[in-house]
């Protein structure tokens, strides 16, 4: 990153940001959308209602890839942070860029992000679950890799995803 200027990596950093909301925003949709209504919409012919329906059907899944992707994406911003203030002002800048980021992550990758999707889940779930449907095609061996672990994981505290979701 030595290479690119200070413009690049700033314009950079606003795409990450813009992804960070963009996962946080669409995460949020997929798990508020009202499932009756995602039915209906998928009887009726809807595309974008019949992946959302499949997608829904492994949460563990979708999860995994949208968290995938957002730490992927807020680790990238955080280390582009991190190097614009070393370049700015040494590790003093550093801790403050840091420190500056995360206020700015909360409130434009994560909170506003979270409220506007639970407030049009229907609106943003739909259009998200096409490009999350390309996406897991493409991320699929990590995600398993990923969930194989996690679901190892909560076996090992009791927890049976399969007997977890008979149940609700």
């Amino acid at each position: 990153m030595g290479d690119l200027s200070l413009s690049t990596l700033g314009i950079l950093l606003a795409v990450l940001i813009a992804l960070s909301a963009f996962f946080s925003c669409t995460e949020t949709a997929l798990m508020s959308v009202n499932r009756y209504r995602l039915r209906h919409l998928a009887r009726e012919g809807s595309k974008s209602a019949k992946i959302a329906e499949k997608l829904l059907e492994r949460p563990d899944r979708l999860i995994g890839m949208i968290l995938i992707c957002n730490n992927f994406v807020n680790s990238a911003a955080a280390a582009i942070v991190t190097v614009i203030a070393l370049s700015l002002g040494g590790e003093a800048y550093a801790a403050i860029g840091v420190g500056i980021f995360t206020v700015v992550l909360i409130l434009f990758g994560e909170v506003a992000p979270k409220t506007f999707g639970a407030l049009y889940p229907e609106r943003i779930a739909l259009p998200a679950s096409v490009i999350y449907s390309g996406l897991l095609k493409v991320l699929y061996p990590i995600v398993w890799l990923t969930n194989l672990v996690a679901n190892g994981l909560l076996r090992m505290l009791g927890v049976n995803r399969e007997q977890a979701s008979r149940t609700s």
